[in-house]
Formats: C-alpha cells, sequence, structure tokens
C-alpha cells in the first residue's frame, strides 16, 4: 500500500474509532449534561439504530465528498468529478430518508438531541462548506434539524477551536 493509501486508512481507522469513543464519553458523562443515550430501552434502541444507519448510509458518501472536495489536493490525488456527482447522488437518496423521519419527529432518534445527530455535525459542517448546502437546504425537515444541531453553544464552542 502507497503512502496516500496509509494515510487515508489511518483517517478511515480513527472515525471508526471516534464511534465507539463518543459511546463511551456519553455512558460515562450521561448524568451530566445531555443525555445523548436516550432514557427508555426503546430510546436507545433507536439511538443505536440511527447510529447504524449514519455509519452505513450517510457516512460513506459524504466522507467521499469531503475527501475529494476538500481534502484531495492536500491527500495529493485528483479529485475525481465522477466519484463526486455518483456520492452526492447517494447521499441526496439518504437525506430523502432522513426528510421522511424528520417530519415526525425533531431529531432521529425522536424528540431529543442523542448521539445520532451529533454523529453527523463534523462532516455535515463539511459539506455545508463545500458548496453543497443545497443538499441539506432542499428538504424543509432536514434543514431545520441541521440548523438546530448546528447552532447548539456546545458545537458552536467546537468550532471556535
Amino acid at each position: 500500500m502507497g503512502r496516500r493509501g496509509l494515510r487515508r486508512r489511518r483517517w478511515r481507522l480513527v472515525f471508526a474509532e471516534s464511534r465507539a469513543i463518543i459511546r463511551y464519553y456519553s455512558e460515562k458523562y450521561k448524568n451530566q449534561g445531555t443525555d445523548l443515550l436516550g432514557k427508555t430501552i426503546e430510546e436507545k434502541g433507536l439511538v443505536e439504530q440511527w447510529l447504524e444507519v449514519e455509519a452505513h448510509n450517510y457516512h460513506p458518501h459524504i466522507y467521499s465528498l469531503a475527501l475529494h472536495i476538500l481534502f484531495a489536493s492536500e491527500l495529493g490525488f485528483e479529485a475525481d468529478q465522477k466519484q463526486i456527482e455518483e456520492s452526492e447522488q447517494k447521499l441526496a437518496k439518504v437525506l430523502d430518508i432522513y426528510e421522511a423521519r424528520l417530519s415526525k419527529s425533531k431529531y432521529l432518534a425522536g424528540d431529543f438531541f442523542s448521539l445520532a445527530d451529533l454523529s453527523h455535525l463534523p462532516f455535515t459542517q463539511y459539506l455545508v462548506g463545500a458548496m453543497k448546502e443545497h443538499l441539506i437546504r432542499d428538504r424543509k425537515h432536514v434543514s431545520a434539524w441541521w440548523d438546530d444541531i448546528s447552532n447548539r453553544p456546545s458545537w458552536k464552542k467546537v468550532l471556535q477551536l
């Protein structure tokens, strides 16, 4: 594996492990601040379900967009326009599912902010900043959800770092 491939693999590995890390800290500090895991077994199940949706259906496409639009030159390869178009089309289909879900509840796992919502912040921030904001704004409920979660004081503080 070349140097460039190794860097991309490490980047994916860090993000895969970050899901375990955020679950760990959410459990460890669940009695401080917002309970991000859900209070009932049903809520916890929905949080886990939407974390899996994010990991397997949302993240691969948004990761590809970020990689090709924002980081390709930094990582030493040329952005693939075909890959960008395919990822955008696939992400749009996923966001249509999110739109349907968010028409029934304020947040992904229900009417409470959870780890499922929080896990979308970093890469969606990249998407919005990469001139692909229309993917969010073209969907009324996804747009309202994004405005809500991206305007949380804790996320604003992270962005200042």
